[in-house]
């Protein structure tokens, strides 16, 4: 075997233990967030309060650390989503994943953002919802097509919030 093709093999070796060692870490992570329970799901019976808005699901991470991505129950997946405001909570239909559904209850705060899951999109590119699931805060994204609903959909939200939880996030 001349040179060249051996370093061709070489590069190509690499390249694959870079790919299973970047596999090995996601799955250690998924192993050490074990401990969050799967989100509720959505209740059939919701009458939407606001219309299936279009965008896209960016993710979620740990409240207050953008980077740290939540990788159990498909929380960390990016889809093309439509968020709805129902009577109960904020219902997130994601293509290719299961709805993500957050009970009012459970929800911090929401307000438009500009980043999340190293992602950056500029001044209140993003709709960030802080919600606590398991007792464990966590924030997800969602960029809609119109980025002008973003200050609507936070206001929405915060008007369904319980009064406790509507007077801490001010």
């Amino acid at each position: 075997m001349n040179e060249r093709a051996q370093l061709v093999l070489g590069i190509v070796g690499f390249v694959a233990l870079c790919f299973l060692l970047m596999l090995r870490g996601w799955r250690n992570r998924q192993r050490r967030q074990a401990f969050l329970p799967a989100p509720v799901p959505s209740p059939a019976t919701a009458p939407t309060v606001t219309g299936a808005v279009p965008g896209l699901f960016v993710g979620t991470t740990f409240a207050g650390r953008w980077l740290d991505r939540v990788a159990v129950h498909g929380l960390s997946d990016r889809a093309t989503a439509r968020l709805s405001l129902t009577d109960h909570g904020v219902k997130v239909d994601r293509e290719g994943a299961e709805p993500l559904f957050m009970p009012y209850d459970d929800i911090d705060s929401a307000a438009p953002g500009d980043a999340l899951a190293g992602k950056v999109m500029g001044e209140d590119g993003l709709l960030l919802v802080t919600w606590r699931l398991g007792g464990t805060p966590l924030t997800s994204g969602f960029r809609a097509d119109e980025h002008a609903e973003h200050a609507v959909l936070a206001a929405a939200i915060t008007t369904h919030l319980p009064a406790t939880t509507a007077q801490e996030t001010r």
